[in-house]
C-alpha cells in the first residue's frame, strides 16, 4: 500500500515515505506518516542562508551585528536542529562562537560571505533517526498534540520564524528525544545505554531491563 502511493506521489525511487520537519508527506496536503515507514528530510541550513541573513539584517546594511543575530538565533535552533548537533559536537556553548574569527575573537560584525563561511559546516550533523518504536512513539505523541491545538494555532501560531516573511510557522516541527537503549547480550546478560553517556552492561543491566518492560 504504502509503495503504491509513493508511485502516486512521485516518491517511487525511495525505500520510504520523505516527510517534512511536521511529519507532512512532501508532495501532499494534509498528510502524514511516521514510524519506519518514513523518514524526515530535514532541511539544510545552506539552503536559507541569504534569506536568514536578510531576515537578520534589519537595517539592510549588508553586515549582521551580534545583536541582530541573537534575535534569530532561537528560532534558527528550533527550525534547524543540526546547529546543536554541531555545537554539541564541537564542545562550543553558544552559536555566536561560530562568528568568531579565525583567531578564535569575536567580531562586532560579519558580512553574508563570512557569515556563510562560519555556518557551511553546521549541516554536516543532520541526522537520520531510527527507525525505532520510541521514535514512532514520540511522533505519535507529537502529532496528536498538534492535531489538538490546531484550531488555536492557526491564531497563535507557536513554531520558529519564517525565514523570508514575517509569519511564523503554525507549530513546532518535530524533535526526537533520545531516553537511551537496551540490547540483549545472551546468557542472562544485557548492555544499556542511557542518556548523559551512561553505559552499563551485564547481569544487573538485564534485571533493569526486565524492570522496565515486565
Amino acid at each position: 500500500v504504502v509503495k503504491d502511493f509513493m508511485e502516486q506521489i512521485g516518491q517511487g525511487n525511495r525505500h520510504v515515505l520523505a516527510t517534512d520537519e511536521w511529519l507532512r508527506v512532501k508532495g501532499c496536503q494534509d498528510v502524514y506518516a511516521l514510524g519506519d515507514c518514513a523518514t524526515i528530510d530535514q532541511r539544510k541550513i545552506m539552503e536559507d542562508i541569504l534569506t536568514i541573513f536578510k531576515a537578520a539584517d534589519k537595517d539592510n546594511s549588508g553586515t549582521l551585528t551580534m545583536d541582530e543575530f541573537e534575535d534569530v538565533i532561537e528560532d534558527i535552533l528550533v527550525r534547524y536542529p543540526q546547529v546543536e548537533h554541531y555545537l554539541t559536537s564541537k564542545h562550543l556553548p553558544d552559536v555566536t562562537y561560530l562568528l568568531k574569527d579565525a583567531q578564535g575573537n569575536e567580531r562586532e560584525e560579519v558580512n553574508y560571505e563570512e557569515f556563510k563561511s562560519a555556518i557551511c559546516r553546521v549541516d554536516s550533523q543532520t541526522k537520520c533517526l531510527p527507525a525505532t518504536a520510541q521514535v514512532a512513539a514520540q511522533q505519535g505523541a507529537y502529532l496528536s498534540r498538534c492535531f489538538n491545538i490546531r484550531e488555536q494555532s492557526e491564531t497563535n501560531p507557536e513554531g520558529p520564524r519564517i525565514f523570508g516573511g514575517s509569519a511564523r510557522h503554525q507549530f513546532r516541527p518535530f524533535r526526537y528525544k533520545h531516553l537511551g537503549q537496551f540490547a540483549p547480550l545472551g546468557g542472562d546478560q544485557a548492555a544499556a545505554e542511557l542518556p548523559g553517556d551512561w553505559v552499563s552492561m551485564g547481569h544487573s543491566t538485564q534485571w533493569l531491563w526486565y524492570s522496565v518492560y515486565a
